[in-house]
């Protein structure tokens, strides 16, 4: 039996079919474009790193075995060109493609405005319905900016084009004092669900989860996108935007297991993760954990069918 999830990790080629398909995004312009901190080109590799050198197959928290997991990697997207609107037709064709192959696909990121076309992916993948999600974040990248693609603007884009549904998403972590009146004011015009950190840290992360994937997957179709400047820069120094405050690793641990274990989501994303600004493989760890849980919910969830 595989000790290692790096033993269950295959190319796509060699695996057509697979429960859940792995795809980098090495991308940071947009996040540069917001003044962030560049750097997070180099996350899908590091993540990959972490992930295979660190996950055993076995989790003992919920006593599940992971080894039956097919995972497929695609590779990371060729996202040099250097027209950003090009790369971003690039990751809307692609998610599309391997999310109409694969049931569950996860994001290794990359800047945030990687989900502007990796939610357009799975719009088109799933018939072109509006679809449910949710971002764990510190920020509400909802910024109008017409005609820019950045980190900051994702999902302000995706809800003015009606390829997200407003009173399916939900924004849960948003600091105090990190965004402005007139994005809340957007996202309460959109009908979503905001849930600021301290409300969360309040009453804990399952809790709004589990109402929040609820709310997603009435939709049909559901994504995920943690953007890892939401955790705490104690446990999470090299990110794009880092904050003091914010997800401790256990709540994100949380967050990511009842991602998947839900079947809705059909998308899971980790983002902004900046190696450039690591201290001994800190917070590509933390990511790799994260996405670790994902995968065991997801291994739970397939076990008790």
């Amino acid at each position: 039996m595989p000790t290692f999830l790096r033993e269950l990790i295959r190319p796509a080629a060699e695996l057509p079919e697979a429960d859940v398909c792995l795809v980098g995004l090495p991308l940071d312009f947009g996040t540069v474009l917001e003044g962030g901190r560049a750097g997070a080109v180099h996350a899908p590799d590091a993540l990959r790193r972490e992930l295979r050198r660190y996950h055993k197959t076995y989790n003992l928290e919920h006593n599940v075995d992971l080894s039956a997991l097919r995972i497929a990697d695609a590779g990371n997207l060729a996202l040099s060109h250097p027209d950003h609107a090009v790369n971003h037709d690039t990751i809307r064709r692609r998610l599309a493609e391997l999310l109409r192959q694969y049931p569950q696909v996860v994001v290794l990121g990359g800047s945030h405005d990687g989900t502007y076309s990796t939610v357009r992916g799975l719009f088109e993948a799933t018939g072109g319905q509006p679809v449910g999600g949710i971002n764990l974040d510190a920020h509400a990248d909802v910024k109008d900016k017409p005609g820019l693609i950045s980190s900051g603007t994702p999902f302000g884009k995706l809800l003015r084009e009606k390829v997200l549904a407003g009173a399916h998403f939900s924004e849960i972590g948003l600091h105090s004092n990190l965004n402005t009146k007139e994005d809340i004011d957007f996202l309460h015009q959109q009908q979503a669900t905001i849930v600021p950190l301290t409300h969360m840290q309040q009453d804990g992360m399952p809790l709004f989860m589990e109402r929040a994937l609820h709310r997603a997957a009435s939709a049909g179709a559901a994504f995920v996108s943690f953007d890892i400047d939401g955790c705490a820069e104690a446990y999470a120094p090299a990110v794009s935007a880092p904050s003091a405050d914010g997800f401790t690793p256990r709540q994100a641990v949380e967050a990511a297991f009842l991602a998947g274990r839900h079947e809705a989501v059909r998308l899971f994303e980790l983002v902004e993760l900046n190696p450039n600004f690591d201290r001994d493989n800190q917070t590509a760890r933390l990511g790799a954990t994260i996405i670790t849980a994902f995968l065991t919910g997801l291994a739970k969830r397939l076990a008790s069918k």
